[in-house]
């Protein structure tokens, strides 16, 4: 608050002041001359003196000083100023209904949301708008999104609009909304309603450029705080999977963006469903971190992790990756690394059990020649893929007391590998005898193809009908023949070859089970390697085999609202990606990338024809839209753009005439009052 003057060089007119005080001293005359002896006469002079300088009634004298101040006062036009804390507007019949519709939002204060509140205070607006008023309405979250087009007179229409809003997942993206709302002005002046919680760190202070220009182009934005009272809500900020004992641990970090304290039941959901409760105790406006320990085995793929209460329901969960927990690493041992990586078995291997990479996977496969069989950890490792070895009767003993004791080995043919050796060593664990090897390539140029697999076999279970229809197109030019044998209980046949010839056959072995590829992984023998298929498989088989490749999956993050990227592996899918509600969402594909925009938050399923999902996103919300506390004020950064706008004047020039004119009432009627109450006298000495 502060007081201004129009013309302050008129204060100069209080020098008259001086006027009433010059004359109360000098009016003070003798009325009487009565001779006096000498001495008597120089002491009477004196007392006389005296008497004149004494300043007669004091009050009319204030009164009269007061008097000239006031009218000098007046004349010099002071105004009262003070900041108001809402601008006006003139009525220039433009108005934009600007509404709030992030995750913040929903909060609930007093049984309703605050976007309730604000739908009803946007209705009263309305209401009181004059007669002939164009409006708009512009929701906003993440981004901004007119609900009418363009500035219109039909007030009913704008009304239905402001019913039909809901609250979002977004964030609150107030420079964006400016921008809609000037396009939506076309450049003319306007008044902007803003009906917002003006919550978090970053809202205002992003935004104030383009208050900037919208104030600047001679509009006025009216902010209409919706905030909660206080504003409190309990979020889970983040979770994640990290080494410790037992299986690891969950690391859970719980924020209070409340005053007051407060005690939050929690869960932690695994991915096979494991629950795992426990409280967190938080201060007022501050966090916790609490850890969960994981069982020693658990599934791996996307975990939840959720702290309930009844403010902001929206943000209660957060969503982390979890890779298989137990003994889940895959031993490929490289009998054939070939002189290019195409040639070599391992190269194709490798890209279908971790095709996101080791860093985004969560475990490699663990590649060794075939001596390094000989360290082989049944605590470590579950599945052994034997990749073309020619000569496994060093480690024959130690692969056959593996499988028996719950580990799974994977066999597949090559130029390397011998008949009589593998009979040899490890004929007591292989589905069948190998008899030799036989060359397809006469009965077609590409060779001969699947036949399509049961769908009743556990391995192929998750395939769909166009997925089955996909392992048609591998062909084999070469393959390992076995020796005759019948499908029982312990030994069966999963896939065969057109004509009968066994493809994939699997014996049961003590407590673990042995797959017989009879092609081979690379592309010497088989087209398997570059179809479609040929991860989805692998992916399959391993998991089939009680372990995980990679991980199981990929593990990508992402954010509610915002584009995920997921780069393709080299290998020829058409991936659909299968929301947390079980239904597919829209996605583009931009060279080697995949593209989608998760619209809630939750696990995200990347599968090729409905095979076992070969990557996990884990969408989130912003952290930033749960702090549902107000940073900065939209009036006080439109304030230090256009101070004017939020200043209020007061004219204090009639309330200065005013008193003056009763100033001088006071004077005229003391000055009748003393004349008749207290007449002059000269006193004796």
């Amino acid at each position: 608050m502060s007081l201004t003057l129009l013309a302050p060089l008129l204060l100069g007119l209080g020098a008259f002041v001086a006027l009433p005080i010059i004359a109360h001293i000098s009016r003070q005359k003798p009325r009487e001359r009565v001779p006096f002896g000498a001495m008597l006469l120089l002491r009477r002079v004196v007392k006389r003196l005296r008497r004149r300088r004494r300043v007669r009634d004091p009050i009319l004298l204030l009164l009269r000083i007061l008097a000239v101040l006031l009218v000098a006062l007046a004349m010099a036009g002071p105004r009262w100023s003070y900041q108001d804390g809402t601008p006006a507007f003139g009525g220039t019949g433009r108005v934009v209904l600007l509404v709030d519709r992030s995750l913040s939002m929903s909060l609930t204060d007093g049984g309703s949301t605050l976007l309730a509140r604000a739908r009803s205070e946007a209705r009263s607006v309305l209401a009181q708008l004059p007669e002939g008023t164009k409006v708009g309405v512009i929701a906003f979250d993440d981004d901004a999104a007119p609900l009418t087009e363009g500035l219109t007179g039909d007030l009913s229409l704008v009304s239905s609009r402001l019913d039909a809003l809901q609250p979002t997942l977004g964030g609150s993206n107030l420079r964006q909304a400016l921008i809609e709302t000037r396009r939506m002005l076309e450049g003319e002046p306007g008044e902007v309603f803003l009906f917002s919680d003006e919550a978090g760190p970053v809202m205002v202070t992003e935004a104030k450029e383009e208050l900037r220009r919208l104030v600047e182009g001679d509009s006025a934005l009216l902010p209409r705080p919706i905030q909660g009272r206080p504003p409190r809500n309990v979020a889970v900020a983040a979770a994640a999977y990290g080494e410790g004992i037992e299986g690891g641990t969950i690391e859970v970090r719980v924020t209070n963006y409340g005053p007051e304290p407060v005690e939050a039941p929690c869960e932690v959901s695994l991915p096979d469903g494991q629950v795992i409760p426990f409280f967190a105790d938080l201060p007022g406006e501050g966090e916790v971190v609490e850890r969960v320990t994981v069982p020693r085995e658990a599934a791996g793929g996307v975990g939840e992790a959720r702290c309930d209460d009844g403010d902001l329901p929206g943000d209660d969960a957060r969503y982390f990756h979890l890779p298989r927990v137990g003994a889940s690493r895959v031993l490929v041992v490289d009998g054939d690394p070939g002189d290019t990586p195409i040639r070599s078995e391992v190269y194709f291997l490798e890209r279908a059990l971790a095709p996101w990479g080791g860093s985004r996977s969560g475990v490699m496969p663990d590649v060794i020649p075939p001596l390094g069989l000989l360290d082989l950890d049944a605590e470590k490792h579950q599945v052994v893929f034997l990749a073309n070895v020619g000569d496994p009767r060093a480690v024959a003993p130690l692969l056959s007391d593996f499988v028996r004791r719950g580990g799974s080995l994977v066999i597949s043919g090559g130029e390397n590998v011998s008949a009589d050796r593998y009979n040899t060593s490890l004929g007591g664990i292989l589905p069948a005898p190998i008899r030799r090897t036989e060359d397809l390539a006469a009965r077609g140029e590409r060779g001969v193809p699947l036949q399509i697999p049961d769908a009743s076999e556990e391995l192929f279970e998750p395939f769909t009908r166009g997925g089955r229809s996909a392992f048609h197109e591998v062909h084999s030019r070469r393959i390992l023949t076995l020796e005759p044998y019948t499908d029982s209980a312990e030994v069966r046949t999963l896939l065969r070859y057109e004509g009968g010839a066994p493809a994939l056959v699997e014996r049961t072995v003590g407590r673990g089970k042995v797959l017989l590829w009879t092609s081979s992984m690379d592309y010497d023998w088989s087209s398997l390697p570059t179809q479609a298929v040929f991860m989805p498989l692998v992916q399959r088989m391993v998991g089939y085999l009680g372990a995980e490749a990679g991980g199981g999956a990929g593990r990508i993050d992402g954010t509610v609202g915002q584009p995920v990227s997921i780069r393709l592996p080299d290998l020829t899918l058409q991936p659909d990606i299968i929301g947390p509600d079980g239904n597919p969402v829209p996605t583009r594909i931009e060279g080697s990338t995949l593209m989608f925009t998760p619209e809630r938050p939750g696990a995200y399923a990347v599968q090729v024809e409905a095979v076992p999902t070969i990557a996990w996103v884990a969408a989130n919300l912003d952290v930033v839209e749960s702090d549902v506390r107000a940073y900065d004020s939209v009036a006080e950064a439109e304030s230090a753009i256009k101070p004017e706008l939020f200043t209020r004047y007061i004219d204090l020039s009639p309330w200065m005439w005013g008193l003056a004119f009763f100033a001088l009432l006071a004077i005229a009627a003391l000055s009748m009052f003393w004349s008749v109450l207290t007449p002059d006298k000269e006193t004796a000495a």
